[in-house]
Formats: C-alpha cells, sequence, structure tokens
C-alpha cells in the first residue's frame, strides 16, 4: 500500500505494523482491566515497575536496573522515580556499601496496589492465551524473543 501524502509505503501485514495493533489493543485492555479498578493511581508504566519491585523484594534494585530492565532511559527511570516516591509508591534508601547508589523499595501502598494489578495482569494473559495451545503459546514466545532480538 502507497500513501500519498506522505510517499512512504505501509504494508498492512507487516511484523512491525501487527506489533503496533497488538500494542495498543493490549494497552487499551489492560487499561480497562486493571487501570479503571484503580482509579489511576498509578501509570502502566508504574505498575509494570511496581510488579517489578514486588516479585524481586528480595533483591536490592537500583535506578539502573529499572532503566535496563525496561529499556528506559536514565532521565525517563528518574522522572518516574522521583514521581513514584512523591505519590507514596516507593521509597529510596542509601546502602552501605556506596552512597551514591539508592535502593528503591516498594511500600506497603504499593504491595497492595500490586495485588490488584497482578488480578488483572492474570485476567489480561488468560485472555491472551485463549484458543492457543501450551505448544503455540511457546512458539509465539519463541518467535516474539527472535524478533525482539533482531531489533536491539
Amino acid at each position: 500500500m502507497f500513501c500519498p501524502d506522505t510517499g512512504a509505503s505501509f504494508r498492512q501485514e507487516s511484523i512491525s505494523h501487527q506489533l503496533r495493533v497488538l500494542t495498543n489493543k493490549t494497552n487499551r485492555r489492560a487499561e480497562a482491566m486493571i487501570h479503571m479498578a484503580l482509579k489511576r493511581e498509578v501509570t502502566q508504566m508504574q505498575g509494570q515497575v511496581i510488579g517489578y519491585l514486588c516479585m524481586h523484594k528480595d533483591l536490592d534494585v537500583f535506578q539502573h536496573n529499572i532503566e535496563a530492565v525496561f529499556s528506559i532511559s536514565r532521565s525517563t527511570a528518574s522522572k518516574m522515580l522521583t514521581l513514584m516516591e512523591d505519590n507514596g509508591l516507593i521509597t529510596r534508601t542509601g546502602v552501605a556499601r556506596d552512597a551514591r547508589l539508592k535502593k528503591i523499595v516498594p511500600t506497603e501502598k504499593s504491595v497492595r496496589l500490586f495485588h490488584q494489578i497482578s488480578q488483572g495482569m492474570e485476567q489480561l494473559e488468560q485472555l491472551m492465551r485463549a484458543g492457543l495451545t501450551d505448544e503455540e503459546v511457546q512458539e509465539l514466545l519463541r518467535l516474539l524473543r527472535k524478533v525482539q532480538k533482531n531489533v536491539e
């Protein structure tokens, strides 16, 4: 397909188009299932960070870990974590071995939100797996990891 306004070609059956459509639909569904229930207390990205912190509570997590895990820039992570701290979702505490490092710890408020988010994410995962066999899910995950590696 050709776009006369921009001169760019557009293929509806391209991988990038299908992933963009799936991402948009998934984000809308996640918003409906999770964030409406939370009355917009957290953004989707903040919810993912809360989930990561709660699932890795036995580890020391720092800003650079959040940057790497979510593939976000230092400034994006810094702004988001500052906002989360201001909203009582996390605390940042120094560590003895390096005064420059600040360990990120979820607050009790975050732990409560994590349980609500987890229920919504489980519903979303079940919805996405509907009609797929276990083998199809594994193949889809394998292919998605392969595409992700290609674009790194």
